[in-house]
């Protein structure tokens, strides 16, 4: 079997694992964050926001029309999962092409299986990377992008094997062999070489013309033009100029910039017209390079115009409404973003650099935490795949520096160029790992080609020896083969999503208890855009108007609120809309666009139609409202009767009972789902339920309900096993119930979970303390203070406890120990100094002789 066969049935196998995988841990549904907006988008033909990924959406859409058995989610989800499974197959090729070139003929079957092995090493590491895999199994626009990037990398190879387009000596050997006519070879070699300059351009104008038609899937995908460039630029002898090369690329990167760091149109304006003079220049002198090349640019991204054309047909999901160019252009700008500022450090950037850093560490995780000593293993093997790579591009700039121009280019522009230009935060308000993925990506394809190196570096070892190498070499590579595979196991569970319908029920429950025809006001993209998934998707509860508030604060989203259905009440022209400014109050607070709104939705509904707030809806927008808002379930009703902290048990229990879903989160017995992996956005989410249903556990108690009381606050930590808040109240209406013993014993199995939490042993002594058993108390005390000496109401308590078992030096001693360890307390130091009239006091005794501060007991 020939090389070029071999690469490409190893390759496709590659594509089948990648696959599979990715199908078998494919998200079951809508998943949080933008998945539902892509999903409705792309089933409806709608608009996301900024700037609207279009190819995205037609693809999407040509994807939900598939005669495919899988929901209409699943289908748009199977695209990320096809893409990415294609973009590592690139990856592959990728690294079996820069190992060609790195290595040379290969001569024996000991060096194809180093050339092989590597690429598959690399290929397994960046299948079951953190983030890559992540991203690859539900409904995003990075899975496109990769590929884009992958194949575009993987055609600038296939051209840099013939830049300039000159004819293979061996076939102008042939013809020599043919022909004795000088004339009929020259003509043929002639022909040839023209046919493998087309072939050069064609190239060239393809990889320009599929990054440009990418910006359609995310403008991100443009960034391995740069080290593509730079390899075009360093080969001398080629089928265009550099001239051509940097007057294309100025043009381009006009565009790009105009769209990324929002330069002004005046100077974009000037840019393009000093362009156009640059292409008519270059078409007269050079060629038709320059004006194809950006013919195709332009032609690419014209996708963008689906916006416009699309927008005037008003979808249910009409992001920043581009109907006028105006619009468009602001659209494509993301102007309601604030502009990129790479000057104004929105963090220090040694803070940015350990942020990407403790992304960048868990991606290729072989084994989880195991400590061996002071050492952590499972991060320290994450060492090996890092040494790889850092091998592979010491490898790569060694054997082949121009192809290492683009690798590592492509790797660059990806992690240290986004740190600097993302100039993120240190309060975002998601992960942001997925913005590297493509970093991910290009490192994973170093450590595929360093597995090579290494490799060659151990046969060339041996061959100078002058020993057998094909054991030693093989062993090692099956044995990188088989660490590689090993971040399977380790981030199966938690990348499994094959079961995961939490995002959906939630979005279920937010509408399913609402009256018909109701207004819910939403706060971000979690309970945004999985609502929209279910209405445009599921066609559930079409009749409820989702407002977003973070969009309104815009004119176009305000206006979609008024004109499209179900319409909410506005009475305000577009005029007035564009009017409504933040005014600040006679209290310094700032009432925003959003505020005035709301405000005016209320006042000209007037309880003609029910009124929501979503519970993750922040306090300040409905501060205003709260002695006329009752809890129902995960929203607050506007109600026309005053009053505080309203709660309607009756509604609340009734969409516990009869209406919410909690599938991968609950048993069927009402036991806490463990199988399931949840994230942190998903623990972040639900524990909305364990509040509400925490608090009607309170209403209960309040009313000496226990035995409700005890259920409710049982359903509250099924839901959220870690929530603090019915913790602690737990035992205490086990207490309250009258059931001592249950109380301590929960409290007893709280302390083998979490030792460490001091209300707990606080707690069980106090238990004892109601019932006079004072010695059992102190005993949970001193345990208590033995497992966490630093917290203080330990010792306040063991004094109080001891002055009533009649023991004044031991209970003096608590203090004492405690002002030892902790002399900067105030409170306590002036207090010890009035121990002896406290215990007189307050329990009857007369301590005689006064205990020393850090004093025993007598």
């Amino acid at each position: 079997m020939t090389d070029k066969k071999i690469s490409w049935v190893l390759a496709f196998a590659i594509f089948i694992i990648c696959l599979i995988t990715y199908l078998l841990t494919m998200a079951a549904t809508v998943s949080f964050w933008d998945s539902g907006e892509f999903i409705a988008t792309s089933y409806i033909l709608g608009i996301p926001h900024s700037p609207g990924t279009p190819l995205y959406v037609l693809v999407g859409r040509l994807f939900t029309m598939l005669p495919l058995p899988m929901t209409i989610a699943q289908k748009v989800n199977f695209l990320s999962v096809l893409f990415s499974a294609l973009a590592v197959m690139f990856g592959f090729l990728v690294m079996v092409n820069t190992l060609k070139f790195m290595f040379g003929e290969l001569k024996s079957r000991l060096e194809r299986f180093v050339l092989y092995i590597g690429p598959l090493v690399g290929s397994f590491y960046l299948i079951f990377s953190d983030t890559y895999w992540r991203d690859s199994t539900e409904a995003e626009v990075y899975s496109l992008s990769a590929f884009v990037m992958a194949f575009s990398t993987w055609l600038a190879l296939l051209w840099y094997r013939n830049p300039a387009g000159k004819a293979d000596d061996s076939v102008v050997e042939e013809l020599k062999l043919q022909s004795s006519n000088k004339k009929e070879l020259d003509r043929k070699i002639a022909e040839i070489e023209n046919k493998q300059k087309v072939r050069s351009h064609n190239l060239l104008y393809l990889i320009i013309y599929l990054l440009a038609l990418g910006i359609g899937f995310h403008l991100g995908t443009i960034i391995v033009y740069g080290g593509i460039f730079l390899l075009v630029l360093l080969v001398k002898e080629k089928s265009i100029t550099n001239t051509e090369l940097i007057i294309f690329t100025f043009g381009m990167g006009i565009i790009v910039a105009d769209m990324t760091i929002h330069t002004s149109p005046q100077v974009t304006l000037f840019g393009l017209i000093i362009f156009a003079i640059l292409v008519a220049w270059s078409t007269a002198s050079k060629g038709r390079f320059v004006l194809a090349a950006t013919a195709l640019f332009v032609l690419a991204i014209s996708v963008h115009l689906y916006l416009y054309i699309r927008s005037h047909l008003n979808p249910a999901i009409d992001e920043v409404d581009p109907q006028t160019w105006r619009a468009l252009y602001a659209h494509l700008r993301r102007e309601q973003y604030p502009p990129m500022s790479i000057f104004n450090r929105k963090a220090p950037f040694l803070f940015q650099l350990k942020y990407f850093w403790d992304y960048f560490i868990v991606q290729y995780r072989m084994i989880g935490d195991k400590m061996v000593g002071p050492f952590n293993l499972g991060i320290a093997t994450v060492g090996i795949p890092m040494a790889l790579g850092v091998l592979g591009m010491i490898a790569n700039y060694y054997r082949e520096k121009k192809v290492w121009v683009l690798n590592f280019t492509n790797f660059l522009l990806n992690s240290l160029g986004l740190i600097i230009f993302l100039n993120f935060s240190d309060h975002e308000v998601r992960e942001r790992d997925y913005f590297y993925a493509e970093a991910f990506f290009f490192f994973a394809l170093f450590i595929g080609i360093g597995t090579s190196g290494l490799l060659a570096m151990t046969l060339d070892y041996f061959r100078e020896k002058k020993k057998a190498a094909g054991g030693y070499v093989v062993s090692l590579g099956v044995i990188l083969l088989v660490l590689s595979i090993l971040p399977a196991h380790h981030y199966w569970h938690s990348h499994d999503r094959s079961n995961n319908y939490i995002p959906r029920d939630y979005a279920y429950n937010m509408l399913a208890g609402l009256e018909p025809d109701a207004i819910i006001f939403t706060n971000g993209d979690n309970d945004t855009f999985p609502l929209w998934y279910i209405q445009c998707v599921e066609h559930f509860r079409t009749d409820v108007r989702v407002a977003n508030l973070s969009l309104l604060n815009t004119s176009w989203y305000i206006r979609q609120l008024r004109d499209e259905e179900p319409k909410v009440p506005i009475t305000l022209n577009d005029e007035e809309i564009e009017q409504l400014r933040p005014i600040r109050l006679k209290d310094g607070t700032i009432a925003w666009k959003r505020d005035l709104a709301v405000q005016h939705i209320i006042q000209t509904t007037n309880w003609k139609r029910p009124i929501y707030f979503a519970v993750t809806v922040p306090l300040e927008v409905w501060k205003p409202y709260e002695d006329y808002l009752e809890m129902q379930g995960m929203e607050r009703r506007l109600v026309p009767y005053k009053g505080k902290d309203m709660i309607n048990e009756f509604m609340l229990a009734r969409n516990f009972n009869d209406v919410y879903e909690f599938r991968g989160v609950l048993n069927p017995d009402g036991t806490p789902d463990t199988i399931l992996y949840k994230d942190k956005d998903t623990k972040g989410m639900f524990i909305n339920f364990a509040v509400a249903a925490a608090q009607l556990g309170q209403r209960k108690a309040m009313k000496r309900d226990f035995d409700d009381a005890i259920h409710w606050l049982k359903l509250s930590l099924a839901l959220s096993p870690d929530f603090s808040w019915p913790r602690m109240l737990l035992g205490t209406y086990y207490y309250m119930n009258g059931d001592i013993d249950g109380a301590v014993n929960y409290y007893k199995q709280e302390l083998k979970k979490d030792p460490k939490e001091g209300e707990f042993w606080v707690r069980v002594a106090r238990i004892f303390e109601s019932q006079k058993e004072y010695s059992e108390a102190l005993q949970f005390i001193d345990r208590g203070i033995s497992t966490i000496p630093n917290y203080r109401q330990l010792y306040i308590d063991g004094f109080r406890i001891a002055a009533k078992l009649g023991k004044p030096d031991t209970a003096k001693s608590y203090i004492s120990n405690w002002l030892t360890k902790h002399p900067d307390d105030e409170q306590l130091s002036k207090i010890y100094d009035k121990l002896d009239e406290v215990l007189k006091e307050e329990f009857g005794i007369n301590p005689g002789k006064k205990a020393s501060k850090g004093g025993k007991d007598n």
